[in-house]
């Protein structure tokens, strides 16, 4: 063998045996698992357990949600828990997964349905509610005939869930009579059902377009509930939609309210709207009643961005004794400041940007926008010593 293809083999050995020295293998572990044995069931019986990132840190109690089909649908549901907390979509949950043995198929949600719901209620629950700090609030989901289970359990145990979401439910139509006397015996009743099915799924389609029309005709007004028909989605597609848009639907008042555009607002009723979500936010999950900041400002902001002075100026007066606009950051603060300045309010320009120079004083925007305002003013004078002064403390910034 050459000199050369020596070297180039050790080379080789060499790069192989540092890449390989450099791989650091780690598990990905998530949540718990727990064999149980049900005396209900005369079996063993897996649940997976995914606790919030501040469970340990905390003694807060958390909402549940239970998740039929665990082995296909546990780690969709932590997926959907993890996001939609790092948006502040929802409170942080913890995540159960009710796994079913292949064998099975699907007796346990048709023919051993009434010994199923026992062993979930009292197996499961109670255990969750033992080992864990739960605040009694649980959502349950299920797909196909476990979404059809969904619905029978909250004909059978109304109360045992506060939210009950069901992907492409079947079987229907034995249930149907069943959901019309729970309203019969519950006139007030106030759970979510949030239900779906594919646009193209046959007998699915049909059944749920039967138990709409009776939602439609009979569901108590106090209850929240809603059909979707899932356009382009298959029977296998059906749980993932669903799963997110029932989850985002019970936690509905959770975030601080905002809106894209002022349409939006407008459509959905202006202020009587916004303030009546802030005490249904407040009823549900105990946050003060009162608007937040983020909120106020971003009504505000809609109106700058629509260049619609008359709503920019309702909205500052509504908010004007909460203050918010001495809590904003500079740059929110000075955008007001600015739009005042574009609509020729000279005085209320100056007024808020001599306020700013005050509360940030070292931040050269507010100079500057009293440097625009004088400038505006044909003040030139005046113009120039701010301008001055936003200069040098944007040298003494920089170094």
């Amino acid at each position: 063998m050459s000199l050369k293809k020596i070297s180039l083999l050790f080379i080789l050995l060499f790069l192989r045996f540092t890449l390989s020295a450099q791989i650091n293998n780690k598990d990905i572990v998530v949540g718990s698992s727990f064999t149980i044995h049900s005396k209900i069931m005369n079996d063993d019986r897996e649940i997976q357990v995914f606790l919030p990132d501040s469970y340990t840190k905390s003694n807060k109690k958390y909402p549940v949600l239970y998740i039929l089909d665990g082995q296909r649908y546990f780690l969709h549901g932590v997926s959907l828990q993890k996001s939609f907390v790092e948006f502040r979509h929802t409170p942080e949950f913890i995540v159960v997964g009710i796994s079913k043995k292949k064998s099975e198929r699907n007796r346990n949600f048709s023919v051993n349905s009434k010994k199923y719901l026992e062993f979930i209620e009292k197996e499961t629950i109670a255990l969750i509610d033992e080992k864990f700090r739960t605040s009694k609030k649980r959502l349950l989901f299920g797909w196909a005939y476990g979404g059809g289970f969904v619905v029978e359990t909250m004909t059978t145990k109304p109360n045992l869930f506060n939210a009950y979401i069901s992907a492409s439910p079947f079987p229907l139509n034995n249930k149907i009579d069943k959901v019309d006397s729970l309203f019969t015996k519950n006139p007030n009743f106030d759970k979510l059902l949030y239900f779906t099915s594919g646009s193209d799924e046959g007998l699915v389609k049909d059944e749920t377009e039967k138990l709409n029309l009776l939602m439609t005709n009979k569901a108590p007004k106090t209850m929240n509930w809603t059909f979707r028909e899932l356009r382009g989605e298959q029977h296998r597609s059906t749980p993932f939609t669903t799963l997110y848009h029932g989850i985002k639907e019970y936690f509905h008042f959770y975030p601080e309210l905002q809106f894209s555009n002022l349409e939006d607002f407008t459509k959905v009723g202006g202020l009587n709207y916004v303030y009546n979500y802030y005490k249904q936010r407040a009823k549900q999950f105990g946050f003060p009643p009162e608007l937040t900041k983020w909120t106020m400002f971003t009504l505000t902001r809609n109106a700058i961005r629509a260049n619609n002075y008359n709503q920019f100026s309702a909205f500052i007066n509504e908010f004007k004794e909460t203050k918010f606009i001495n809590e904003l950051r500079v740059s929110r603060a000075c955008s007001i400041a600015e739009f005042y300045l574009k609509n020729k309010q000279y005085d209320k320009a100056i007024n808020l940007f001599t306020y700013l120079t005050e509360i940030h004083p070292n931040s050269e925007r507010p100079l500057n926008g009293l440097g625009d305002t004088y400038k505006e003013l044909k003040k030139k004078r005046k113009s120039s010593i701010y301008y001055e002064k936003a200069k040098k403390l944007s040298k003494s910034n920089s170094n």
